[in-house]
């Protein structure tokens, strides 16, 4: 049993993505915040750095019946620290492959971060890991190009 955990673990770490971003082209933009004290224009400077991410990997933005790509940032409540989950995700819609094929709503890319920060370093916290989300969503991108 301790070598079959030692074995999937390695192969988590080191195998394919379990993401695939093939074929996307289009896609528009959704920021989910539910952080108490985010200023507004950190808010919209998340929404650029996406929009900025796609258009120079040629993924097009605001086009009707486009997958969604979305940043939801949930905060745990702690008293001078700010805790902050951030996901990064892709949702379209997709087909099954089941005998009778069902049209559904799925997430096709996900990535996470935990972060914590100060108050006065919250939006600039929160930034660098929507960079570093990015940046990991690019990196499946290119993988899937090659």
């Amino acid at each position: 049993m301790k070598y079959l955990l030692s074995f999937m673990l390695t192969c988590s770490l080191y195998g394919a993505g379990f993401w695939t971003l093939s074929g996307l082209d289009k896609a528009n933009i959704y920021i989910a915040n539910k952080v108490a004290y985010l200023e507004a224009s950190t808010k919209e400077s998340i929404k650029e750095k996406i929009k900025q991410t796609l258009l120079k990997n040629s993924i097009k933005t605001d086009i009707q019946d486009a997958p969604t790509m979305m940043v939801s940032l949930e905060e745990i409540d702690g008293d001078e620290t700010h805790y902050i989950y951030l996901k990064l995700e892709l949702g379209e819609e997709v087909k099954t492959f089941r005998k009778d094929s069902t049209e559904t709503f799925a997430i096709t890319f996900q990535a996470t971060d935990f972060i914590e920060a100060e108050a006065e370093e919250l939006d600039a916290t929160i930034l660098e890991s929507v960079d570093y989300l990015l940046a990991v969503f690019v990196e499946q991108l290119e993988e899937d190009k090659e």
